[in-house]
């Protein structure tokens, strides 16, 4: 079945139910001592972090695409992030979510619409080949270290955090990748595979080795090794690429062979 021919609700599910169980997922391996949970609820699935104040790992995601939200389930999670005294977290709003009045039941809660990120897709098919002098290598839990600090460094996130990306490598469903430099890892990425789909995600680069193709290459070995695993979708997201703030990733992704599902809105305090 070519992208096309799947209905708006169709690819809404696909895009943002497959991103959901993928940072679900992540909450779970985090410390008992985070507070982390992850729930599916009648209002989308709730991702809560309370110890990572991030909208990253705050918020609802998926609401209206599996079934249409009432006022009063969405209520207490919007809640439940203001009781914790969290200052980044929001609810990710698909075109495609039901009611049409749930935009207005958010701004009614005092969030407003915020930036946008970009929700992209494609099925399996020809993956073309990235260019690049860095070696592209599969990862197990023997280099789950070294994955951490390429990743956490990246992001810029605190050291502190190696240990639970850490423990991800090796993890059920997962799979990791580095990018080396001779001898030395400078990028990172993962993939999460739910169900037939493949959601691509954790892609770090460092400073000094960007611009040498690690991205375009390492999302060509998840392409070709997710359709391995059976894999008929991959689905990933990026920030919004605007003509003041252009984003390197999302053309990465269009050359990638990905389409725009949708450009989904951030509701945020």
């Amino acid at each position: 079945m070519s992208g096309t021919s799947r209905s708006p609700l169709d690819v809404a599910r696909l895009v943002e139910l497959t991103e959901a169980a993928a940072y679900a997922d992540l909450l779970r391996a985090a410390p008992a001592s985070w507070g982390c949970v992850a729930d599916e609820t009648a209002a989308g699935w709730c991702l809560f972090a309370p110890a990572l104040d991030l909208l990253l790992f705050n918020r609802i995601v998926g609401a209206g695409v599996s079934s249409p939200v009432r006022r009063a389930d969405l209520q207490p999670l919007v809640a439940r992030f203001r009781s914790a005294g969290l200052r980044s977290f929001g609810v990710q709003l698909s075109p495609a979510a039901q009611p049409a009045a749930l935009a207005d039941w958010l701004l009614d809660e005092g969030l407003a619409r915020r930036d946008r990120w970009t929700k992209v897709y494609r099925a399996a098919g020809l993956v073309s080949p990235a260019e690049t002098d860095l070696r592209i290598e599969t990862i197990g839990s023997d280099r789950a270290e070294l994955f951490a600090v390429v990743m956490t460094t990246g992001f810029g996130m605190p050291a502190a955090r190696r240990p639970w990306v850490a423990s991800i490598v090796g993890r059920p469903n997962w799979r990791h990748y580095l990018a080396w430099s001779g001898t030395e890892p400078v990028a990172s990425a993962a993939m999460f595979v739910h169900g037939d789909a493949g959601w691509l995600g954790i892609a770090s680069t460092l400073p000094a080795a960007r611009r040498r193709g690690a991205q375009s290459a390492l999302m060509a070995k998840r392409l070709e090794d997710g359709q391995a695993l059976g894999c008929r979708w991959f689905v990933t997201e990026t920030g919004e690429d605007l003509p003041d703030r252009p984003n390197p990733s999302f053309h990465n992704m269009m050359r990638a062979g990905f389409t725009v599902a949708y450009h989904r809105a951030n509701f945020m305090p």
